[in-house]
């Protein structure tokens, strides 16, 4: 199990800040502790606002996921802020449904926006996906240069026993896989500016502490390691102006399978096995 005291991560302290008065002055419509989303197979936990170690993402009761976040810079200010969700002001929130919730925050002239809905798979198929939108957009009245990042850790845990995994990404998809069958992806809809797979540990620091983050262009293949990723993306926006960000997000239990013989293959297997029989019934 990782825990989290092995990072140390300053207090930003900017949410007041980032904020204007009325809206830090307005109640937090989102929920205390952790939102669940439920639905099939499947049990997602986390907190939308900060990293928190009971997040979880349960297939099948077997746990698939340390933790994922949003980070943010905006870096056409005087100084470049770094910022994460708990930095701004939660304007609304809500859950329609048990595999489905919206949620909105404001600071800084940004305002994010995030539906997440979790799709879960038949009970024992250990497949699960959630799909998430997240939408910039500039409330400000000048351009807004935003860096946007969505970190990930994965534990594929499907064979009982948290082990290191290989990671690669290509065509849009970090690609995460175990000796023992587990598979996990993280696809967007654009190409990123930049991705980084890193060891568990220096990349979450880097995303969290001070000077303003960009990554190293590092899509892998990394090997045998306690796999962590981010992808960035790097946009301007004018006032008024959003930006839309799709992501799926799937785990699963690989299972191995027989191989079909080719029909010209399984013919000749089967004069072979009528022969056989000929021949028994002869002795």
């Amino acid at each position: 199990m990782k825990h989290w005291s092995a990072i140390t991560v300053p207090c930003l302290g900017l949410a007041l800040a980032l904020a204007s008065p009325s809206l830090a002055a307005a109640a937090d419509p989102l929920p205390s502790g952790l939102l669940e989303l439920t639905q099939g197979n499947s049990t997602y936990r986390a907190d939308l606002l900060r990293f928190s170690e009971e997040q979880s993402w349960l297939v099948d009761g077997i746990e698939t996921l340390f933790t994922d976040l949003y980070f943010l810079n905006l870096s056409n200010l005087a100084a470049p802020q770094e910022l994460r969700l708990e930095d701004f002001q939660p304007t609304a929130f809500s859950q329609p449904s048990p595999d489905r919730l919206s949620a909105s925050f404001l600071g800084a002239n940004l305002a994010f926006s995030l539906d997440s809905v979790l799709l879960g798979g038949a009970p024992g198929s250990y497949r699960a996906a959630r799909h998430e939108t997240v939408t910039l957009t500039n409330t400000g009245s000048d351009w807004l240069d935003v860096s946007l990042f969505k970190y990930v850790d994965y534990d594929l845990q499907f064979d009982g026993a948290l082990t290191n995994n290989t990671a690669f990404f290509t065509n849009n998809t970090l690609t995460q896989t175990d000796a023992n069958g587990a598979r996990a992806t993280l696809s967007v809809d654009q190409a990123p500016t930049a991705v980084q797979i890193s060891p568990y540990g220096p990349l979450l620091a880097q995303l969290y502490n001070v000077p303003a983050t960009g990554l190293q262009n590092t899509p892998g293949p990394l090997v045998d390691a306690d796999i962590t990723a981010a992808v960035q993306f790097d946009r301007s926006l004018a006032p008024g102006e959003s930006v839309v960000f799709k992501f799926v997000m799937e785990v699963q239990r690989q299972t191995t399978s027989k191989a079909v013989p080719e029909p010209g293959t399984a013919f000749a297997i089967g004069i072979v096995a009528a022969g056989l029989a000929l021949l028994r019934r002869r002795n």
